[in-house]
């Protein structure tokens, strides 16, 4: 099985993506809005070796243990 993360584009069609921001109330120019500008910091984090975005978030908050 291979992964590979969904594009832009992808996410903006993506069924469920859209029923969760129809839910929040959050438009499509608003999403696109956000996922571009995290791509773009998390390219600058990239390109200064600096830990990636998720992984930094991903120490930064406990997460809760959903089993």
């Amino acid at each position: 099985m291979t992964h590979r993360d969904l594009t832009i584009a992808e996410v903006l069609k993506d069924p469920l993506i859209r029923q969760v921001m129809r839910a929040d109330q959050i438009s499509v120019t608003g999403m696109a809005n956000l996922l571009q500008d995290a791509a773009r910091r998390q390219g600058l984090a990239s390109s200064a070796h600096l830990a990636p975005i998720a992984h930094a978030a991903a120490r930064a908050v406990p997460q809760a243990d959903l089993r």
